[in-house]
């Protein structure tokens, strides 16, 4: 009766296992109103899509289940970093609960931040510091680890113009409340 044998080589070259690191990645989806959360709005489920998009773009990245953060109905600008899911996860990449070189997937600038300038790139070399990386689909999804590129240019562009997409939304928020006034 033959039998199999059990060899001690990792593979037909006598080469060692090579270990894969798994990448993560979570997406983070906002909205500014509670408006924009129902059902014939389209602001969380385009943002949705986007992020499972990107996933099946870049099959190196797994998604990192136990989290999603998501912000319905909160302003980009000083709340979602301070009490919305935004600071949930960077107080969990504070604690080291977010796995280094996890990507944080964004529709957009935008959606991440409407920050002042200053504020909005604080707020991204935290990411950074932290040791994370952002992508941006709006952008073609590259992931970006805050290191020597042109992509800082980008960043800042997008930046400010996620900053002006704030004022000049609530300029005319403030003309139309003073005409029904």
């Amino acid at each position: 009766m033959a039998m199999a044998k059990k060899s001690d080589k990792t593979s037909i070259t006598n080469s060692k296992a090579t270990e894969v690191a798994t990448k993560f990645a979570v997406s983070y989806i906002r909205v500014s109103t509670k408006a924009q959360t129902k059902e014939d709005k389209s602001g969380i489920e385009r943002q949705e899509q986007d992020y499972l998009n990107w996933l099946e773009r870049n099959p190196e990245y797994r998604n990192l289940d136990e989290y999603e953060f998501r912000d319905s109905g909160v302003s980009g600008r000083g709340k979602n970093s301070k009490v919305g899911a935004l600071s949930l996860f960077l107080k969990a990449a504070e604690q080291g609960k977010i796995p280094a070189n996890t990507c944080l997937v964004v529709e957009s600038m935008s959606r991440l931040t409407r920050e002042a300038p200053r504020e909005a790139l604080k707020l991204i070399t935290k990411i950074f510091d932290y040791g994370l990386t952002i992508a941006f689909v709006q952008w073609g999804g590259a992931v970006f680890d805050g290191g020597d590129s042109p992509v800082w240019f980008q960043i800042m562009g997008g930046i400010s113009a996620a900053s002006m997409e704030w004022r000049d939304k609530s300029e005319r928020q403030k003309g139309h409340q003073q005409k029904i006034a």
